[in-house]
């Protein structure tokens, strides 16, 4: 492992002084390739360099956890939980999004289980939150209002948010003002009152989607391990279908697992589930299609796929997922992942995209569950509701009774 996944590996091991929680953008349409959090790096990376200044420099330990440090293997889930329970301070960047988003808040509440299970005193104390994005007058509770107080003094902050402090040159002096704040604060609780390492709730513990509630899903075209022809890498497949790993001992995770991790951090109930148990939740749901080339290797395979991509919706992103570095990828594979190519387009679907190295893979990721989520708020059925709308959980905030209206999506 090198660059910024060794360096995460290192804040893991060691612990950090704090862990940084956001509410994860989708990547923007105009240039997926534009990174949409980036003014959470910058923040990050500031932050980082100002306790560094303040720390004694035979302090060894990596300064702060970002998740976007994680290199392209990891199991994310496990090294948030490991970073969760390795760290000192809980810094989360309060938005309208992070409190309608399930991920960060389980971020939240996981670390607040180890502190309620912490003897140290000033337990309280290791989560400072800030505002991000400004929230609205009547989203408040006592952890918002605790954001706003950490700099109401500031000129800006309270209005704006530390974003735009962040990214305006006309108010670097009072994000350099937020910085020494935030810098001080957590440098002071880690060592005044160190908190022992312990072991967290995983994220996504009590997340599990059933197929009925998905809001996205992930279906996975591959075969078994006992379908899957008897000369394939180790490790690629298993008992089931959704356990593919295409890129083999590179992956700590099967496929499927980093496509639904990524719809979940984007605020979306996931489910994964296999080609043939799918039923009709792709004409239901947004979703990215995982095809392995290999499935079509034999004539049953081949006839099962060309009938679901002949009713496909537009709302399903097929990706065909070939390992570059596998042997027989230059030969057969080549040969499979074409005849999946041609199968699409008789069956008039624009080309599939098509990857061949995992860092690829998952840097993709992003991309097509946003864009399998556009294409469903563009081109699905519109319905009435066939149960009563449920409010997403909201930070400080009682649970209502009865139905709530319809609203439009808050801004990030």
């Amino acid at each position: 492992m090198t660059g910024s996944g060794a360096a995460a590996a290192a804040a893991i091991d060691d612990g950090t002084y704090f862990f940084l929680s956001y509410a994860h953008s989708a990547p923007m349409l105009e240039d997926p390739r534009l990174d949409p959090d980036k003014w959470v790096k910058v923040f990050f990376d500031d932050l980082s360099a100002t306790i560094r200044s303040r720390i004694s420099t035979s302090d060894e330990r990596q300064v702060g956890f970002f998740d976007a440090q994680l290199h392209s293997g990891a199991d994310w889930e496990e090294a948030l939980t490991t970073a969760l329970g390795n760290t000192q301070v809980f810094v989360p960047l309060y938005s309208p999004a992070y409190l309608s988003n399930s991920w960060p808040l389980g971020e939240l509440e996981s670390f607040r289980r180890r502190l309620k299970a912490s003897p140290i005193a000033e337990k309280y104390r290791h989560i400072i939150p800030v505002l991000w994005i400004p929230l609205p007058s009547w989203d408040q509770s006592a952890e918002t209002r605790e954001a706003l107080e950490l700099a109401s003094d500031v000129p800006g902050y309270a209005e704006n948010g530390l974003r735009a402090l962040c990214m305006l040159t006309s108010y670097r002096a009072a994000y350099q003002e937020i910085l020494g704040r935030l810098a001080t604060e957590v440098t002071q609780i880690a060592q005044r009152y160190p908190l022992p390492p312990s072991r967290v709730p995983r994220v996504a513990e009590a997340q599990h989607t059933s197929l009925a509630d998905a809001q996205f899903v992930v279906v996975v075209a591959a075969p078994t391990r006992a379908e899957a022809p008897a000369d394939r890498e180790p490790g690629v497949y298993t008992e089931r279908s959704e356990q593919w790993r295409p890129f083999g001992q590179d992956q700590a995770l099967p496929a499927a697992k980093y496509v639904a991790s990524t719809a979940e951090r984007l605020g979306l109930a996931t489910h994964v589930t296999s080609f043939a148990d799918a039923g009709d939740a792709m004409v239901r749901c947004p979703s990215v299609l995982l095809i392995d080339p290999w499935v079509v290797s034999d004539s049953a395979g081949e006839h099962d796929l060309a009938l679901v991509l002949k009713r496909l919706p537009r709302w399903v992103i097929p990706l065909v997922v070939l390992n570059e570095s596998d042997p027989h990828t230059a030969t057969v594979g080549t040969r499979f992942a074409d005849r999946v190519a041609r199968m699409l387009g008789a069956a008039n679907r624009p080309p599939a995209k098509r990857v061949g190295q995992l860092p690829e893979f998952v840097q993709i990721m992003p991309e097509l569950v946003t864009e399998a989520r556009r294409q469903y708020l563009k081109n699905a059925p519109v319905l009435p509701p066939d149960r009563p709308r449920v409010r997403r959980p909201q930070l400080g905030r009682p649970e209502p009774s009865g139905d709530i209206p319809a609203g439009t999506e808050e801004e990030r």
